[in-house]
């Protein structure tokens, strides 16, 4: 199953959404029936309702596929997609339709099941930025709670370099192919087999791209109870991480500075907007009270919630997807 997922990955002229949609074949008619699929240039186009020459370039990514699925098993990389077991499915419950439809991810994949925060902050965050996501990861820690972030300078290495130096663990959401993924200096001495989780939903070769920074934002707030914004500005990536977690419904905590700096220009604007402050006490200390509440009632918490997303609720989402994808293009046909 894995070389079929890779075979649409690497075709010219396939995307998200044939794979969303070979993923939802997969689901309904099993892995052999899938793998099946992608041997057949005429059965790929009549299943999926694609034309010949994408179908063409899946089946002949077969080679190429299979010596890369080889590459990523050598290197102890696992995939993840939607439908399977592994898979984090509170994704699609957080995301929808913006839900990756497959994840790269190498090390302890338990950490998808913890409860976690993540964080977004400035490259260049200021000396008390980084001093208060510190003591915030501290406090974390303590409360066995996973830390996530997006493996980048500053508030992000930050985070994820005071989680693992305490004994906490934490997930590097990658912008970048996992193949890409190197330990990092900063953190290289602290890394065991069972504290971080490194995860990407991009080609394992994929290079770095400001496009796929703001991607990734999506499943750094999907794979967190909640957000801490630390510093942003007023345009960049931390605003618009900050912008969508408050659109999804997620709840977004954000340092209340006395005095912001620049790299903190748009702190008071999203506590305005639906951000919930977080404000120390006369030591300095942060309060995450509300943080731990939310966590505490963490779907992941109960395996019976209603609320649990399972595998058979996502693939309810890629039947949805399909339906949707369907509708928008008769309306594109017709007013074309």
């Amino acid at each position: 199953m894995i070389s079929s997922i890779l075979q649409f990955l690497q075709a010219k002229g396939s995307g998200e959404a044939l794979l969303r949609r070979f993923l939802l074949f997969a689901a309904i008619n099993g892995k052999n029936a899938a793998k099946s699929l992608c041997t057949s240039i005429n059965n790929l186009s009549n299943e999926l309702k694609i034309n010949n020459d994408v179908a063409s370039n899946i089946v002949n990514s077969a080679s190429e596929a299979f010596f890369l699925h080889e590459s990523l098993y050598k290197d102890n990389i696992n995939v993840a997609w939607i439908g399977s077991d592994v898979y984090p499915h509170h994704l699609v419950a957080t995301l929808k339709y913006d839900a990756p439809p497959v994840l790269f991810f190498k090390g302890c994949n338990k950490l998808f099941d913890n409860m976690g925060v993540g964080f977004c902050g400035s490259r260049k965050a200021s000396e008390k930025g980084l001093l208060i996501t510190r003591r915030c990861v501290e406090l974390l820690v303590d409360k066995k709670i996973c830390v996530t972030s997006g493996y980048a300078h500053g508030v992000d290495m930050a985070a994820h370099k005071t989680a693992l130096k305490n004994g906490g663990k934490t997930i590097f959401v990658l912008v970048e192919g996992i193949m890409r993924f190197q330990h990092k200096r900063e953190i290289a001495e602290f890394l065991s087999d069972d504290n971080y989780l490194a995860v990407s939903q991009f080609p394992p070769n994929l290079t770095w791209s400001a496009r796929n920074a703001m991607k990734r934002n999506g499943t750094i707030i999907g794979l967190s109870d909640a957000m801490i914004l630390v510093e942003s500005g007023i345009t960049g990536g931390t605003f618009a991480a900050g912008k969508e977690t408050l659109q999804r419904g997620q709840p977004l905590f954000v340092i209340d500075y006395a005095a912001p700096g620049p790299s903190a220009e748009a702190n008071p604007n999203f506590i305005k907007n639906g951000g919930i402050p977080i404000r120390g006490n006369s030591d300095g200390i942060p309060n995450l009270e509300k943080i731990f509440d939310i966590t505490n009632q963490s779907r992941r918490n109960d395996i019976n919630t209603k609320d649990l997303f399972t595998k058979h609720q996502s693939i309810k989402y890629l039947q949805k997807h399909e339906i949707l994808l369907k509708s928008r293009n008769k309306l594109i046909t017709r007013d074309t």
